[in-house]
């Protein structure tokens, strides 16, 4: 059951009136979800790699090989490049330093194209362009968060600022690039940054047990948090961090991502589902069984086809239009952040 702040009634009603009046373009788009062809470039962790497959078929089209456990991966607004981090480990508890690298893929010649040497920061997790085009990358044990202005070139960052967390998993930033929000796991915080001033004093909200999947709503005033372990999935106010609302979720999930509607689709971790949600009152409306637990939910912007990679070293494309899986293909191992060319 969903818990709503009083105070928050004004908000919650004026966020349902956006979710209930679409856009007539919009819902029409959505009446037949096709597939197209493409490419769907996949990092696959556990394979050291990023794999690139045709869709909807799947069939493999090359590989640009790594190392050890790359992580996020984002494509710049031209789909030339794209960046992973290097993460290192295996996994946050693993033993030594764990990666210091940032790789810089074409993505039109499938190579790898350069190496940017980011010690003695380590293990880079969470990866996020703005709308000009400048990267973000986050190193999780240094809790640090560096920005580079022009990422084909760059052989350094233009800024790296301190986020003052424990371990900063994950983050999202809006499109102006004057605010980015990082999950710290080990703190149960949530924490803003301004990513150009350092100066600028963090602020910090402890929402529970460890918080990770983050999304921004369409028009940037409000932040989604999922408490991973808890399965709670938080509303906050983007400009204090204030909490908005909360509801509890089926067991332990991972992600959440904001459809092109404003509505929530969260990924359920113990359950092996999709959930969608309201985005005023977070309650949920619909529920997708999976295969397996889908840790990474790619959704391409103002696209209707949700690419979800699951456990099972599968990607599954779900039709968001008409609210079902229609179809999978196999993948290396351990597939997770994606971007359709």
């Amino acid at each position: 059951m969903s818990l709503i702040d009083r105070r928050q009634g004004l908000w919650g009603l004026a966020a349902l009136g956006i979710a209930t009046t679409l856009p007539l373009a919009w819902r029409r788009a959505q009446a037949a979800a096709p597939v197209r062809p493409g490419t769907l470039a996949v990092v696959e962790k556990g394979a050291g790699r990023v794999a690139f497959y045709g869709v909807p078929d799947g069939r493999p089209l090359g590989s640009v090989a790594l190392g050890v456990q790359p992580h996020e991966m984002v494509a710049d607004p031209a789909g030339r490049f794209a960046y992973v981090g290097g993460y290192g480990v295996k996994g946050w508890q693993a033993a030594g330093e764990g990666g210091h690298q940032l790789w810089v893929i074409d993505l039109q010649q499938r190579r790898l194209a350069r190496t940017i040497d980011m010690a003695p920061y380590r293990r880079w997790h969470g990866m996020r362009t703005d709308a000009s085009g400048r990267l973000y990358a986050l190193s999780e044990t240094d809790s640090v968060l560096a920005r580079f202005d022009r990422p084909a070139t760059a052989e350094t960052p233009d800024r790296i600022i301190p986020v003052g967390g424990a371990r900063s998993h994950y983050f999202v930033v809006k499109p102006d690039g004057s605010r980015a929000y990082v999950a710290d796991t080990m703190s149960g915080m949530v924490i803003m940054v301004n990513p150009d001033d350092a100066s600028f004093a963090p602020v910090k909200q402890h929402i529970g047990a460890a918080p990770e999947g983050l999304a921004l709503s369409p028009d940037a005033r409000t932040l989604y948090v999922v408490d991973r372990p808890a399965g709670i999935l938080h509303a906050l106010d983007a400009v204090t961090l204030q909490p908005r609302a909360r509801t509890t979720l089926r067991g332990e999930a991972v992600r959440v991502i904001v459809q092109g509607d404003g509505r929530l689709i969260v990924s359920n971790q113990a359950d092996k589902s999709l959930t969608r949600h309201n985005p005023a009152t977070l309650a949920e409306e619909a529920r997708l069984p999976l295969p397996a637990a889908a840790p990474g939910l790619n959704l391409p912007d103002g696209g209707s086809i949700l690419y979800a990679a699951l456990d099972d070293d599968r990607i599954a494309m779900i039709d968001l239009a008409h609210w079902q899986v229609i179809g999978t293909f196999a993948t290396g191992d351990a597939p997770d952040t994606a971007v359709l060319l």
